[in-house]
């Protein structure tokens, strides 16, 4: 992969239409982005609590994902949202709820210094975004057809 990256790379810099291919190549890297939306509500289901309605409240987040196909940080960054509740958090931090720490009220009250912490299963959205198989085949696909475009002239 990396020989045919380096030279889409290569290729990309004297090719006149590379605007054209640039687009192509990240749309098709978006594909799977469905799936793993998919996957990552899927995981949040499974590994969070269902008491209370946790695990089913925090998998109706929304998922977005970036391509970033220049410099060194060239890749898919996917980013989750979820709004808390309208009259008490703006909304919710689900970076701390993947790292394995959710904050619940204290005993059903909702005001301010009524939360805490609880421990809850790390990683459903990382690791599952990580773990996913169609990541790689896509990127290869999308390279590969971009060398080819980029070869045709």
């Amino acid at each position: 992969m990396s020989d045919s990256l380096e030279a889409l790379i290569r290729d990309l810099r004297t090719f006149d239409r590379r605007k054209e291919v640039t687009n192509a190549l990240a749309r098709n890297v978006r594909k799977p982005v469905p799936a793993v939306r998919k996957a990552i509500r899927q995981r949040a289901l499974a590994v969070l609590p269902a008491r209370g309605g946790f695990g089913r409240w925090v998998s109706k987040l929304s998922i977005t994902a970036r391509v970033k196909l220049q410099g060194r940080a060239a890749g898919v960054s996917l980013k989750g949202r979820r709004k808390g509740f309208p009259d008490k958090q703006p909304k919710v931090d689900l970076r701390r709820i993947d790292q394995g720490r959710a904050a619940a009220p204290s005993w059903g009250r909702r005001g301010d210094g009524d939360w805490h912490f609880q421990q809850v299963t790390p990683g459903f959205f990382s690791e599952t975004g990580a773990e996913f198989d169609g990541w790689r085949k896509a990127t290869l696909d999308a390279v590969d057809e971009a060398l080819e475009v980029i070869r045709r002239g």
